[in-house]
């Protein structure tokens, strides 16, 4: 969010300095003073509220603003008879200041150039206690709150969804997966069968990688003139990334391969840490080093989402782990041979298509909440910008 421009407010507002509108106290609570500890009283830290404690700091709402450490500057509203970490400071609103208004004015502001330290950032109230905000009187400050926490209201609740529907997919991820949820067109016996892997339908097989895809490569020599854009897999199943485009020239002795679309295809330093994904058209015309090798699913045998699927899971994660011989870090690299050995169970085609079906109902699911709670954000922002400034007035009765 751009800073608010103070210099074209409505005429019947003010404009103060922080310090003339909130008082500020530092918490002396550790983390050590509260480890294993329970109460009654929330105690809140960079993340919202992390424990329970006997004692509270304040019995009216107040703000917390992250001083010390990751999320510097970050702001929180926090409840009454409540408390919070040695890492944040209090704010209390004061003389004729409204919470939520002084809230949601402080998420305004932009405390990165009040940051010192380059180890541990850190902020001072002493510093940004001078930065002035707009200041309307105290009946249109509470309208302008009460809108912004409505749309705020409305991404918790499509956050929370957002959550349960994450949740949902998890299990279903671990039921379908490991056949312990089938669809009864299916099921030919109710037998199971103990493996390596854990109890799995007896009509369902376990199967080589090596049995079920075969490894595609188109290498090329690239042309010293010519552009080309190589491939990034992100890790955490976060996907593919574009690099930006490079000479063959810059590519110097580097093995490289066209891009075939629809493989399975992993980062090998980082498969352990699940740098994996299928390739789609978007990358025809992109090459990739021999640290992506790419798989190609057997037909009439494999469904390539339910092999990623299947590599998706805590599972498929541990396997990768397995097939990583090594230290930490880039001394565990996926070895071919280990991956090609890897047993993973394979029900009938048509079943794994089911299950890949019903679980890219639950992503689409999950994907839509994730647009809405995006398309909020940015509605928030915008009305905060106006609203905050008085381009946009709320009605006072």
């Amino acid at each position: 969010m751009k800073s608010l421009d103070i210099n074209i407010l409505p005429d019947t507002w003010d404009v103060r300095k922080l310090s003339e509108i909130t008082t500020a106290k530092n918490s002396s609570i550790s983390m050590g003073e509260i480890e294993g500890g329970s109460g009654s009283f929330p105690i809140y830290g960079a993340s919202g509220i992390i424990t329970t404690i006997n004692t509270y700091a304040s019995d009216e709402e107040y703000v917390g603003i992250i001083k010390d450490g990751a999320g510097v500057g970050r702001v929180l509203k926090c409840e009454p008879k409540s408390s919070l970490l040695g890492t944040l400071t209090y704010i209390f609103p004061s003389g004729n200041c409204d919470i939520d208004y002084l809230f949601y004015s402080l998420q305004a502001v932009h405390f990165n150039k009040f940051i010192i330290g380059s180890t541990i950032p850190h902020i001072y109230y002493r510093d940004y206690s001078m930065v002035k905000i707009p200041f309307p009187p105290i009946k249109e400050q509470r309208e302008i709150a009460i809108v912004l926490v409505t749309i705020d209201r409305a991404i918790s609740k499509s956050s929370s969804l957002l959550l349960l529907s994450e949740k949902r997919k998890t299990g279903l991820k671990q039921q379908l997966l490991t056949g312990r949820k089938r669809f009864k067109e299916f099921v030919k016996s109710k037998k199971s069968l103990k493996t390596k892997l854990g109890d799995l339908p007896e009509d369902w097989e376990l199967k080589h990688i090596s049995d079920i895809v075969h490894r595609v490569k188109k290498r090329f020599t690239p042309d010293l003139e010519t552009p080309y854009r190589e491939i990034g897999i992100r890790s955490h199943c976060k996907g593919i990334f574009h690099k930006e485009e490079v000479s063959g020239a810059s590519l110097g002795n580097k093995s490289v391969f066209w891009i075939q679309p629809d493989c399975f295809v992993v980062n090998i330093v980082f498969a352990w840490e699940h740098a994996i994904a299928k390739t789609t058209e978007a990358e025809v015309g992109m090459i990739a080093s021999h640290r992506f090798p790419m798989y190609k699913p057997k037909k009439e045998i494999l469904d390539l989402d339910y092999l990623l699927y299947f590599f998706k899971t805590a599972r498929g994660k541990h396997l990768l782990g397995l097939a990583s011989p090594g230290g930490a870090g880039r001394n565990k690299t996926l070895g071919q041979s280990e991956f090609a050995k890897l047993k993973i169970p394979v029900p009938s085609l048509e079943e794994q298509k089911k299950i890949v079906a019903v679980l890219s109902e639950a992503d689409k699911e999950i994907e839509l909440l994730q647009q809405q709670i995006d398309v909020l954000k940015e509605q928030k922002k915008g009305l905060m910008q106006k609203l905050l400034t008085g381009e946009v007035r709320v009605k006072i009765d």
